[in-house]
């Protein structure tokens, strides 16, 4: 128990500081400090962002962890499809993002207010398919190798994605305004609508 709470404990650091730092107000601050060299703030956060996961991760598999469900083939085979799902949706969904811009390679690169709100795709059946194959993948895992860390990441990582959203959607509407609130209404935010009348 004692591995599962500190687990929980860095995930919780993790996305406090992931949180923080791409926080309007963190951004407002690093920019007056930074200066021109604000433009590489993305590449920046996303190193930081690599850097600080990849301890966490090797944490959860150098550990010893109980063992939550039977080792089954059903449950390997099912956990293995949605691991397979995740990530190919997130891989699909990242193709319909500027991938230079997403992961700041492009410093130059900034956006500006002619944005413009990309729905259609995976973006007309989900809000957010990135976070979705997200916890496809996350759920699978816990379902494929059925150990306590697994679940506590699992758990960990969606609440940290639910509120990830909330704040993400509130930004996204004082860019887009009504086009934003608009599209919330006809779209669903992670779990697809089945059998919609077009």
């Amino acid at each position: 128990m004692k591995t599962e709470i500190i687990l929980t404990v860095l995930w919780i650091a993790y996305g406090a500081f992931h949180s923080l730092s791409a926080s309007e107000s963190f951004k407002n601050l690093l920019k007056s400090l930074m200066g021109s060299f604000f433009i590489y703030y993305r590449l920046l956060y996303n190193i930081i962002a690599i850097l600080l996961i990849i301890p966490i991760i090797n944490y959860q598999l150098q550990s010893e962890s109980d063992l939550l469900l039977e080792k089954s083939t059903m449950n390997q085979i099912l956990g293995g499809l949605m691991m397979g799902s995740g990530i190919f949706l997130c891989f699909s969904a990242l193709k319909q993002y500027d991938l230079s811009e997403f992961l700041g390679i492009n410093a130059t690169k900034i956006s500006k207010s002619n944005q413009v709100l990309i729905k259609d795709e995976l973006l007309s059946v989900v809000r957010h398919p990135l976070y979705l194959g997200t916890l496809l993948f996350l759920w699978g895992a816990f379902g494929f190798f059925g150990t306590s860390l697994h679940l506590v990441t699992a758990i960990s990582l969606t609440f940290y994605i639910r509120i990830g959203i909330y704040f993400e959607e509130k930004r996204l509407i004082k860019i887009f305004g009504k086009e934003y609130e608009k599209y919330q209404k006809e779209v669903p935010m992670l779990i697809p609508r089945l059998n919609e009348e077009k």
